[in-house]
C-alpha cells in the first residue's frame, strides 16, 4: 500500500512539475534580464511571438474590408473608402493608448518607460480587436459620410464605447462575474460594431439615387433619426446638371475586387478566433488548433446556404458575388463567440443558422429602405449576437471547458447561462445603440454628419482628398457642382448662405456670358425651391432661343423685316416693338437705318445689329 502511495504521488508531482514548467521558463527568461529590465518579462517567448503574429493578421484584415468596401462602392469613392480604414486604424491606435485601453482593463499604458512590467504583446492584441469594431461602420456609410465626421466617430468607438464593453465583459466586469461567455468577442466586437452602423445608416439616410421611391421616417422614428432632406433629396438627381453628374448605383460594381477582400477576411479569421486564446502554453497550444479548425468548418457552411438562398430567392443555382461575400462573413462571425465549446458538427450547424441570418438580415433592411452600403449590419451584427446566444445550446464539455449545453443535457445550468447571456446581448446592443446615437447626434448638429450632395454625386475621392481622375475638369456639370457645394454642412452653412446671395444678386441680369454657357446659366443657384428652378431654367431657355431666332431674322431678308419696313412706312411719327409687345410712341428719326438701336421696353435689353450673336444681351 505505501508503495502505491508513493507511486501515485510521483505521478501527481510529475504533472504538477509539467503544469509549472512554462512558468518556469518565464522565471528563468526573467532571470537573464538587468534587475530593471527584469518585470517586463510577463509572457513566455512562445506566447509573445504568437500573440504579435496573431495581432499583426488580424490588423491586416483591414485592408481585406477596405477591398471589399471599395468594391461595392462607385468609383469615385474608392479611394475615400481606403483612407477611412487606414486613418481609423491610426488614429484609433493614438486614443486607445491614451484612454481606451485603461477603461477595457483599467491599466494604463506606459508613457516613458517600462519599469512596471506594462504587458505591450496583450496590448497590440487588444487594439486589434478594437480596430475591426470601429471599421464595421465604415462598410456601412460607405459613399456618403463626411471624413472628419466618420473619424470622430471611429475615435469615439476605439476611445469609449468599445473600451466600456470589453470592461463589462473581458475586464472583470458585471457580465464576466455573471459568467458571460464570449470567446473571441462575437458580440462584443461584432455585436457592437453591427449596431453601430444600424444607427449611423438609420440617421444618415440612403445615398442618393439608390430608392427611386424613398420615404423619410414616420411617427416616432422621425423624432429620433432626425433626417435633414425632404424624400426627394436621396431618390436622384433633381435637374439636369445632376443627371449628367450621377452615375447609377449597382449591387456591386467590383466582383473580383470584393471576392479578394474577403478572402483576405476569411484567412483573417483563422487568426481573429484562435488569438483570443492568448497562449500557447499551458497546453493552450490545443485550443488554438481547435477554435482553428471549428472556425473553418463554421464558414466552409457557408457554401450550402448560398444554395439553398439562391434557390429560394431566385429559383436558380447562379450564385451571387454579393450573397457569397454576406454569407461568409455571417459564418466565419458567428463563430467567434462559441467556437471553444461547440463540437464539429455543431461550429457548422451555427455557421449555417449565422449564413442564412446574415443573408436574411441584408434583405430586410433593403426591404425597409435602409441603405447599409456592404450589409455590415447583417453580416455582423445578426451572426456575432446569434453566436454568442449558441453556447448553452450547443456546448459540449471538453478537456479545456466544463459548460454543457441544452442538447448536451446541460438542464438548469444551461437555462441559466442562455438567460445570461440574452442578458448580456441586450445590455451591449443597448447601450452601443444609445452611446452611438449620442455621438452621431452631437457630430451631426456641430459639423455635419453626411457629406454634401455635389460631393456625393462628384466624387469624395475629390471633394476629401483632393484627387481629380480627369472628369472634373473635362465636365463643366462636375465643375459647376464644385464651386456651388449646393448642399453644405452646419459648419459652412453662413458661409454659402452668404455666397448665395451674393451670386444671385450679380446674376439677376441675364449677362451675355450666359448665352455662350448655357449650362452654367441653367444652374445658378437662387433662392428657390429646385423644382421652381428647374421651371425658370426651361424658361429661360425658351426665351433665349425665341431671342436667337428673331434676331437672325433681324439680320436678314426675313418676313419680320418686311413687316418693319411696312410699319415705318405707315406712320414714322411712331414705334413698335419688333416682338410684338406695345411700346410708348416716341419719335424717331425717318432716316433712321433699319440696323440702329431698338429698345425694347419689357426686357430692358439693347440689341444691335452689327454685333455679333453672342454679344446681344437680354
Amino acid at each position: 500500500a505505501n508503495a502505491v502511495e508513493r507511486e501515485g504521488f510521483k505521478v501527481l508531482t510529475a504533472r504538477q512539475a509539467m503544469a509549472n514548467t512554462d512558468a518556469l521558463w518565464v522565471v528563468e527568461m526573467a532571470a537573464t534580464l538587468s534587475e530593471s529590465c527584469a518585470p517586463a518579462r510577463v509572457r513566455h517567448r512562445a506566447d509573445t511571438i504568437f500573440l504579435f503574429s496573431m495581432a499583426t493578421r488580424i490588423i491586416s484584415m483591414q485592408s481585406g474590408f477596405a477591398m471589399l468596401e471599395a468594391a461595392y462602392v462607385r468609383p469615385m469613392h474608392a479611394a475615400n473608402i481606403m483612407m477611412k480604414n487606414l486613418m481609423d486604424t491610426l488614429l484609433g491606435a493614438l486614443i486607445f493608448y491614451a484612454i481606451g485601453f485603461q477603461i477595457a482593463y483599467g491599466t494604463q499604458p506606459a508613457f516613458l518607460d517600462d519599469e512596471k512590467g506594462f504587458d505591450w504583446t496583450f496590448f497590440v492584441t487588444a487594439f486589434s480587436y478594437a480596430t475591426t469594431t470601429a471599421t464595421i461602420d465604415s462598410g456601412a456609410l460607405a459613399g456618403r459620410v463626411n471624413f472628419v465626421s466618420y473619424l470622430l466617430l471611429s475615435m469615439m468607438m476605439t476611445g469609449i464605447i468599445y473600451p466600456v464593453a470589453v470592461s463589462w465583459v473581458w475586464g472583470g466586469g458585471w457580465l464576466q462575474k455573471w459568467g458571460y461567455h464570449d470567446f473571441a468577442g462575437g458580440s462584443l466586437i461584432h455585436g457592437v460594431g453591427g449596431m453601430s452602423a444600424l444607427v449611423c445608416v438609420c440617421y444618415i439616410g440612403p445615398r442618393v439615387g439608390r430608392y427611386r421611391n424613398y420615404q423619410p421616417w414616420t411617427g416616432a422614428w422621425s423624432r429620433i433619426f432626425l433626417e435633414r432632406h425632404p424624400a426627394a433629396f436621396y431618390r436622384g438627381p433633381m435637374s439636369e446638371v445632376e443627371r449628367k453628374v450621377f452615375l447609377s448605383i449597382l449591387p456591386i460594381h467590383n466582383p473580383v475586387q470584393s471576392l479578394f477582400g474577403v478572402f483576405l477576411l476569411f484567412t483573417g479569421f483563422l487568426a481573429f478566433n484562435p488569438a483570443s486564446a492568448l497562449s500557447t502554453t499551458n497546453n493552450q497550444d490545443l485550443v488554438v488548433a481547435a477554435t482553428s479548425a471549428k472556425t473553418l468548418l463554421s464558414t466552409a457552411a457557408t457554401t450550402i446556404a448560398v444554395f439553398i438562398a439562391a434557390a429560394v430567392q431566385r429559383r436558380s443555382t447562379a450564385i451571387s458575388v454579393p450573397d457569397l461575400t454576406t454569407a461568409l462573413i455571417g459564418a466565419a462571425v458567428s463563430s467567434c463567440g462559441c467556437c471553444d465549446v461547440v463540437p464539429p458538427v455543431f461550429a457548422c450547424v451555427v455557421g449555417f443558422i449565422g449564413s442564412l441570418l446574415a443573408l436574411s438580415t441584408r434583405n430586410l433592411l433593403d426591404r425597409l429602405m435602409i441603405d447599409d452600403v456592404v450589409a455590415a449590419v447583417g453580416s455582423h451584427g445578426a451572426p456575432g449576437l446569434w453566436g454568442v446566444v449558441s453556447v448553452p445550446i450547443f456546448a459540449k464539455p471538453d478537456c479545456f471547458s466544463n459548460v454543457t449545453g441544452l442538447v448536451f443535457g446541460g438542464g438548469q445550468a444551461a437555462w441559466e447561462l442562455l438567460g445570461v447571456q440574452l442578458v448580456g446581448v441586450l445590455s451591449l446592443t443597448a447601450f452601443t445603440f444609445t452611446m452611438t446615437y449620442i455621438t452621431v447626434f452631437l457630430i451631426d448638429r456641430i459639423i455635419g454628419f453626411r457629406c454634401s450632395r455635389s460631393s456625393e454625386l462628384i466624387g469624395l475621392d475629390f471633394m476629401e482628398h483632393d484627387f481629380d481622375d480627369g472628369s472634373l475638369t473635362a465636365s463643366p456639370e462636375k465643375s459647376y457642382l464644385k464651386n456651388t457645394m449646393a448642399d453644405p454642412t452646419p459648419l459652412d452653412s453662413l458661409v454659402q448662405r452668404y455666397k448665395r446671395k451674393n451670386s444671385f444678386s450679380e446674376q439677376s441680369n441675364f449677362s451675355s456670358s450666359s448665352m455662350e454657357s448655357p449650362v452654367d446659366a441653367a444652374v445658378q443657384p437662387t433662392a428657390i425651391s429646385a423644382e421652381e428652378h428647374q421651371k425658370k431654367v426651361e424658361r429661360m431657355k425658351k426665351e433665349i432661343a425665341a431671342l436667337e431666332k428673331q434676331l437672325a431674322e433681324l439680320r436678314g431678308d426675313g418676313p419680320l423685316l418686311a413687316q418693319m419696313h411696312r410699319r415705318i412706312d405707315h406712320n414714322k411719327e411712331e414705334q413698335y416693338s419688333i416682338f410684338g409687345d406695345s411700346a410708348s410712341p416716341r419719335p424717331q428719326e425717318p432716316s433712321a437705318p433699319v440696323g440702329r438701336s431698338i429698345r425694347h421696353s419689357q426686357r430692358n435689353s439693347v440689341i444691335k445689329s452689327d454685333a455679333p450673336a453672342s454679344s446681344s444681351g437680354v
